[in-house]
């Protein structure tokens, strides 16, 4: 939505050309390619934004996501390596050094915390929270959510690793 828009898309289209000059990362995440693909400020994005990770998409091989895909500069063979990766563990790097589907490796504490997105997982997070006093998220006890999340996922020998683990300790003044 935002990248139609013209101020917000001549905004980015300087900032492309700008920062990248100064050495700064431009990130961009979205759940369609033809988002970016379709937009007025296409070019400017694929061209400035020379590496991307790609994340696994079965639908990929279809015509109108084949359309999106070659626009990003992927070929027939590329394309179905998205296609068939495995969600949550490869992904498809394109970069000025080449182009490889790589897996990401992670462990089972890595992949509870980071590939938390599906509705169940949601579910459980929003009553973990419900659950938890306010004091001891952000005060008393930082790792309560960690701890409950772990055990919630199965993963009991992982929360009771926390509490080897020092608490972080609040900033003093003069720390900023």
């Amino acid at each position: 939505m935002f990248l139609d828009h013209p101020l917000f898309a001549a905004r980015i289209r300087e900032w492309l050309k700008v920062l990248r000059k100064r050495n700064v990362a431009v990130v961009f995440a979205t759940q369609s390619l033809a988002d970016i693909a379709e937009s007025s400020i296409a070019p400017a994005i694929i061209e400035s934004c020379p590496q991307r990770i790609l994340l696994p998409n079965d639908r990929a091989i279809e015509p109108q996501s084949q359309a999106a895909y070659r626009r990003f500069g992927l070929n027939v063979r590329q394309i179905e390596l998205v296609s068939r990766a495995i969600p949550k563990r490869q992904y498809y790097l394109q970069s000025a050094r080449g182009n490889r589907l790589f897996e990401l490796g992670l462990g089972p504490i890595a992949l509870a915390l980071c590939g938390a997105s599906d509705p169940e997982t949601q579910k459980r997070i929003d009553a973990i929270e419900a659950k938890l006093d306010p004091l001891d998220v952000g005060g008393r006890d930082p790792a309560a959510f960690a701890r409950a999340f772990l055990a919630a996922a199965g993963l009991d020998w992982a929360s009771d690793l926390l509490a080897d683990f020092p608490s972080p300790q609040a900033p003093q003044e003069g720390d900023f």
